[in-house]
């Protein structure tokens, strides 16, 4: 077994000296409802253990205190948080069907995402789990125990617990606040964990109590001895203690055995602690004591960490009626339990395994992993023994170690999974199927190296169908690693031999299809490709988008389109098709692709309705970063659409995602679709600090993210005042553009926003030349919006009353398109013009206009502007513009709209990947500001939250 549940105390002495420690750890838990930790951190024998169970047995007879002990042989992906929920019987048979789940809550939802980590089988649909929707649900489960009463889990040796426990643990920890839980750790000190960072992380945390156990000092030494032996040492005993064990308990108590055998009939004093004692005793035990056959037996347990007393004699080379009696034999002699073939420390089964040659160490590992392997024992459990081997010389091997890691990957376990494939690949470098399976998980955390071994397989790989799928893994693989250009290279040298070596069979079709799109997916990722791309899908016939393949073709050859500027109207019945079936396989770039397309041709409801089903998949899946990706594109969408309080709540749930809880420092899209908002929001300020983020290397060689980080910045530059700096941003954007030969005018419309800083310098021949050259591309893409968008900027450019008619023919072709934050703006502009030319009656009205759509969208950025242009042109606004609900910050009007829809705290918890303690804090923030006593008023006050007011 790889860890045994539960704390094992039997026989202990009674703890001394460790009073302080006692009352820190009881002050800190006092309460149990705050999400607290204790780390109990020393050496081996200190006492760690001892000091936990005191504590455990002192806690509210109501609290559920769940424990497990790490074992230092190690544990498959997750043994430690099966072992912690083993007793409530959550990992025997269908956890789903367990009296304390079926039915209830605890499995409604999100909790359910944590099946996999309860079952020895992994996901139960054979597909990879989501490993942050794991621990997503993992939480959800516990924080449903804990509903119920107190929840304490206690793991005992957290340096040997398995690495996807051990995340899980920090990931608990970072959010338990507010709920009762608690969690107790204890940590040896010389040995180096399975992950430092994350243990680093919960020693810092507030929440987390870090207690490092010193030594015994002589006076608790001196208690310990009269209290066991029933005699008060004397001076010199307690010093000779002191010299031979340094004061850690555990070394006190083995000579403490020692003594009671040599000491029954005769005087205790220092001489007691010679000959034969010593450093002989405390290193050794009672070793050199044992007959080969008990010995034997020892190792076996020693190797194992097993109850199963026929697995260890045969290990042990006998049956089990000899291991049994040896059992005995050893428990007589301390060594272990007295109800279990556990030792009783550690530092007992080291010491067995130090006095046992380094190659007959191996031999046993090897032999206990045959052992497990034919007696039809899980693959994972063979898996550990395999570990331990500097090789796997055997074919058998590799088939379990290859198990194991399907089987950790199916529990949401990718780097588990890396080391059983990696230990595999010393068989045989050159095994195209385990290269290919390796770079799959490994592709979640070390892309280099997954990269480096598709690289190697396809040195390998001569069948063309081979050769096609380790293609599509490595374009995968290089988009999470955020370089596309090998990937690309790669996918150009097989686009030939596909088109050479396949046939017409269906699925060779599918695959044919797959690499073209690949192409579009890795080509159209950088700048410098797309040309490349461009040139080679000129010609190419859009398929008819019936199956998957298809669909994810016909999306990409959409965006590809999209980006060159071809007119909106013939893409947009190709993007239409996409979307069409609403399926959400391979990825989903097919549906992005389309979905580019038919916002940025103001078909606004088709793409709201994806993005829709796409986030509810990503949610209900725990797919963190899946969702992150589309609230922020659904984000984009609204502020295209003038909703920017929608906007808001989408783009601060994306930032929070990757900034909170996936610590993606790379991320470009959340901050700057957030950092938009805030500009809009009258926060130029906030929307800087949060574009001083990005992190991105390379950031100026991808085609969609460099040229919205420019436009953000060039926005809020200008909000700021620096209109100089804004329009140095804005010119670098329409060279990039132009250089990469992208020639779509809306999708980053620096030529808009340039037009109008040019006109406030008074730089109005300059201002022309750039309309002049992007005039062309946007009557070419032939919305109504983007011409609205060239009036209005040619009308700020052009002087007396052929400028006015610009505006007011930029207002007529705006007021009937979904561009209502370019509308507001060309009514503010026209009004203003009207005003400086002396037609104040016309300039209200069209200020007024422009008030009242700004007030609709949520452009307080606008407003700021409009209202005093109104009082200087004589109007007068006949109700504020201000709505309570402008002072929603992001974080609280997510909460807020998903509570006037009737979810539950914990639904919108789960769908936000918030706590409910959050969540309640911020519906009472919300509820005070919007001045309401619950969300019985909260629907209403949403709704009418904007009104016409000019």
């Amino acid at each position: 077994m790889a860890l045994t549940s539960g704390l094992k105390s039997e026989d202990e002495p009674t703890l001394v000296g460790r009073d302080l420690e006692l009352a820190l750890i009881r002050e800190h838990l006092h309460g149990m409802g705050e999400g607290r930790a204790v780390l109990l951190r020393g050496p081996a024998g200190i006492g760690k253990t001892r000091l936990m169970h005191e504590v455990l047995t002192d806690l509210d007879s109501d609290a559920r205190v769940l424990t497990v002990k790490c074992q230092a042989s190690g544990g498959a992906a997750y043994a430690a948080v099966r072992g912690l929920f083993a007793p409530l019987g959550l990992t025997d048979g269908d956890p789903a069907r367990h009296p304390l789940l079926a039915g209830s809550a605890a499995l409604a939802g999100s909790a359910a995402l944590a099946l996999p980590a309860l079952t020895t089988d992994g996901d139960p649909d054979g597909r990879p789990a989501d490993m942050y929707g794991v621990m997503h649900g993992l939480y959800w489960l516990t924080a449903s125990l804990a509903a119920e009463r107190p929840v304490v889990l206690a793991v005992d040796d957290l340096q040997w617990c398995d690495e996807a426990s051990l995340s899980w643990l920090g990931f608990l920890l970072r959010r338990a606040e507010g709920l009762p839980v608690s969690l107790f750790l204890t940590l040896r000190t010389e040995v180096e964990p399975a992950r430092p960072d994350v243990l680093d992380e919960m020693a810092d945390a507030s929440s987390c109590l870090t207690v490092d156990v010193e030594p015994l000092t002589d006076h608790a030494v001196r208690d310990m001895l009269a209290a066991s032996l029933a005699v008060t040492p004397d001076p010199a005993v307690v010093a000779r203690c002191m010299e031979l064990t340094g004061g850690t308990p555990f070394l006190v108590q083995l000579l403490v055995r020692e003594l009671k055998g040599r000491t029954r009939d005769a005087a205790l004093d220092a001489d007691a602690l010679h000959d034969g004692l010593g450093h002989g005793t405390i290193a050794r035990f009672h070793l050199d004591r044992l007959t080969p056959e008990r010995l034997a037996v020892a190792k076996a347990l020693a190797v194992l960490e097993s109850d199963d007393i026929e697995t260890v004699a045969a290990l042990a080379g006998t049956t089990p009626g000899p291991a049994a009696g040896a059992v005995d034999a050893l428990r007589t002699a301390g060594l272990l339990y007295p109800d279990s073939l556990a030792y009783r420390h550690d530092l007992m089964r080291q010491a067995v395994l130090d006095a046992t040659p380094a190659e007959q160490r191996l031999a046993l590992r090897e032999r206990a992993a045959r052992l497990l392997n034919d007696s039809g024992h899980p693959s994972d459990q063979v898996a550990v023994q395999l570990m331990h081997l500097p090789e796997v010389p055997e074919p058998w091997m590799v088939t379990v170690l290859r198990s194991a890691a399907l089987g950790a990957e199916q529990r949401g376990a990718p780097a588990t999974a890396g080391q059983y494939l990696s230990r595999a690949l010393r068989h045989d470098l050159d095994d195209i199927e385990l290269l290919s399976a390796s770079a799959r998980v490994l592709a979640h955390s070390d892309h280099p190296t997954a990269l480096s071994r598709l690289e190697h397989a396809l040195t390998l790989a001569t069948d063309p169908r081979l050769r096609c799928r380790l293609v599509l893994q490595y374009v995968i693989t290089s988009l999470g690693a955020q370089n596309s250009l090998r990937a690309f290279e790669l996918v150009g040298e097989t686009l030939p031999m596909v088109e050479a070596e396949l046939g017409d069979a269906p699925d060779e079709q599918a695959l044919r299809t797959l690499v073209e799109a690949m192409a579009l997916v890795s080509g159209l990722d950088e700048k410098s490709t797309v040309r490349r791309v461009s040139e080679r899908f000129r010609d190419h016939t859009l398929p008819p988008g019936e199956t998957a393949e298809e669909r994810l073709l016909l999306g990409m050859l959409c965006a590809l389109g999209t980006l060159e500027g071809r007119p909106a109207a013939e893409l947009v019945p190709a993007a239409e098709r996409v979307l069409r079936v609403g399926d959400v396989s391979l990825g989903g770039w097919g549906a992005l692709g389309a979905s580019l397309t038919l916002y940025l041709a103001d078909e606004i409801r088709p793409v709201e309705l994806v993005l829709t089903t796409l986030l509810e998949h990503a949610q209900k899946r725990g797919q963190a970063w899946n969702s992150a990706l589309v609230s922020t594109t659904r984000a984009q969408v609204h502020m295209w659409a003038g909703n920017i309080a929608q906007a808001l709540s989408d783009a601060q749930l994306a930032f929070d995602l990757v900034h909170r809880d996936l610590h993606v420092k790379s991320a470009v899209g959340p901050h700057c679709t957030l950092a938009d908002v805030l500009v809009l929001r009258g926060d130029a300020r906030k929307a800087e600090e949060l574009l001083d983020l990005v992190r991105r290397p390379r950031l100026d060689q991808f085609t969609l993210e460099s040229h919205t980080y420019m436009m953000s910045r060039a926005r809020t530059r200008a909000a700021l005042g620096d209109l100089e700096g804004a329009l140095g941003h804005l010119l670098r954007c329409g060279d990039s553009l132009a250089e990469a030969g992208i020639g779509n005018p809306v999708l980053a419309p620096w030529w808009y926003d340039a037009a109008q800083v040019l006109a406030d310098l008074g730089r109005f021949g300059e201002g022309r030349d750039v309309v002049d050259r992007v005039a062309p591309a946007v009557l070419r893409w032939g919305t109504a919006r983007a011409q609205g968008m060239l009036a209005v900027s040619r009308g700020v450019l052009t002087p007396g009353d052929t400028g006015i008619d610009e505006l007011t023919e930029a207002t007529r072709l705006l007021d009937g398109s979904p561009g209502r934050l370019e509308h507001a703006r060309a009514e503010y502009l026209l009004g203003r013009r009207l005003l400086e030319r002396g037609d104040s009656e016309g300039a209200r009205e069209r200020l007024r206009r422009a008030i009242d759509i700004a007030v609709l969208c949520g452009d307080r950025q606008l407003l700021d502007q409009a209202v005093p242009a109104l009082g200087a042109a004589g109007g007068r606004l006949r109700s504020g513009t201000e709505s309570p609900t402008d002072a929603l910050s992001g974080s609280e009007r997510q909460v807020a709209e998903r509570a006037a829809a009737g979810a539950t705290n914990r639904e919108i918890a789960e769908a936000l990947f918030l706590t409910q303690r959050t969540v309640e804090f911020h519906l009472t923030s919300v509820y005070r500001k919007l001045g309401i006593r619950g969300r019985g008023e909260l629907a209403a006050v949403l709704a009418a939250e904007r009104r016409p007011v000019g």
